[in-house]
């Protein structure tokens, strides 16, 4: 169900940066640690590595003049939002060790693995039409009908990541479109489930390996 409301400053920034350190998790992957898909298809092949290198180094300069543009949004609306990087443990974690793109990086793996094939169908359809928001939109929403709890918020970001790969792998640029798809659902349809949990950084908890807490105890959306 979308939001009624109007998502607070620092959660707007927050989940900004989320975002941004979800897809930039793309960027810190080994070339030869790639794997072929289950059912390889001609738009699915692997890239040569030599490729491969140059598509992520590609998507970590973009990644990064990203998040240094929020930086900048965030200094200069400083006298009128009063938010403060430093006072947020989304963008200053307490343990830098335990900072909260590491601790979705091990929900996504897990989201990507029990919903394996929605994801799979949902990429397909989206790599067939043009980039749309409602597109994504749409095929976010049918794959979020098989997940539930912090599990639920993670399936935007992960079809979204996926999406950002396959397309700068076809020599597109779409990471400021595709940022801001995955800022506009996360705000529209999971802002009050996140907010009621405490916010990004008390889900942590959830988004931690399973030797700490296993994700899936989380409570439903």
């Amino acid at each position: 169900m979308a939001s009624s409301t109007a998502v607070p400053v620092g959660f707007h920034y927050e989940t900004k940066y989320v975002v941004l350190s979800y897809l930039g998790l793309l960027s810190q992957e080994k070339p030869q640690e790639q794997h072929p898909p289950s059912a390889p298809g001609p738009q699915q092949s692997v890239i040569p590595q030599a490729l491969a290198k140059e598509v992520l180094e590609k998507l970590k300069t973009e990644i990064e003049e990203e998040l240094k543009h929020l930086d900048e949004e965030i200094l200069e609306a400083f006298t009128s939002t009063g938010f403060d990087c430093h006072t947020s443990p989304v963008f200053s974690p307490a343990n830098p060790e335990c900072s909260i793109e590491d601790c979705l990086a091990h929900l996504g793996e897990k989201v990507s693995q029990e919903l394996k094939e929605p994801l799979h169908k949902a990429l397909q359809i989206l790599l067939s039409k043009p980039v749309t928001y409602q597109e994504y939109r749409e095929r976010t929403q049918e794959t979020d009908a098989h997940a539930s709890g912090w599990s639920k918020v993670l399936v935007p970001l992960v079809l979204l990541q996926q999406f950002l790969m396959e397309l700068t792998k076809r020599g597109q640029e779409p990471i400021g479109a595709l940022l801001q798809f995955g800022v506009t659902y996360l705000e529209d349809y999971a802002a009050d489930y996140i907010i009621q949990q405490g916010g990004w950084e008390n889900g942590k908890q959830f988004f931690s390996p399973p030797r700490s807490l296993h994700p899936q105890s989380a409570p439903k959306i």
